[in-house]
């Protein structure tokens, strides 16, 4: 069975938002730009803003193609650390919408809206969730405890600009 061989996609798996929403993970484990004081999954063991093909596109798109017999409701970019950090991200989004009419959600911390090629490449997405925690620089720091060029400012003005160019779905 194709789906046996699937090594970068899971689920569906049921959430209250988005129902059956089949997750991508675009890095490898715990590769973020934050170390959240809260996240399920630990600490964070790569903290980076370096943005990479950590996967082959070509098989993460074969993977969800496999995958899409499941039939979700969303196919969601996510998993366990920030698939900003996917260099090819446009590409995936784009290649995915080729091939399904499944909406396309990421799940983000929103630390790289700040850099102008991440803001455009998440334009093609249906639905963009970024997560804010703090309201404070201090809080910030403490409670999503980022890398060091992710500033709070920069996070700030990243979300801000990514709002006034995205015309999808956008759930903060």
């Amino acid at each position: 069975m194709a789906s046996d061989k699937v090594k970068h996609v899971f689920g569906p798996v049921p959430s209250r938002r988005l129902g059956r929403s089949l997750g991508v993970d675009l890095v490898p484990y715990k590769t973020c730009t934050f170390d959240c004081i809260y996240c399920q999954l630990g600490c964070t063991t790569d903290k980076t803003i370096d943005r990479r093909e950590w996967v082959p596109l070509g098989d993460l798109l074969e993977d969800v193609k496999a995958a899409l017999v499941r039939e979700p409701d969303y196919v969601t970019l996510s998993g366990s650390g920030e698939p900003t950090l996917y260099a090819r991200l446009g590409e995936l989004i784009a290649g995915i919408r080729s091939m399904t009419s499944v909406p396309v959600a990421v799940l983000t911390n929103g630390s790289l809206f700040w850099k102008p090629e991440v803001r455009k490449e998440l334009l093609q997405a249906d639905l963009v969730v970024p997560s804010l925690d703090a309201g404070t620089e201090r809080s910030y720091l403490q409670v999503n405890r980022p890398h060091s060029e992710v500033t709070f400012e920069r996070l700030i003005e990243g979300l801000e600009a990514f709002g006034r160019e995205y015309a999808g779905q956008l759930w903060l």
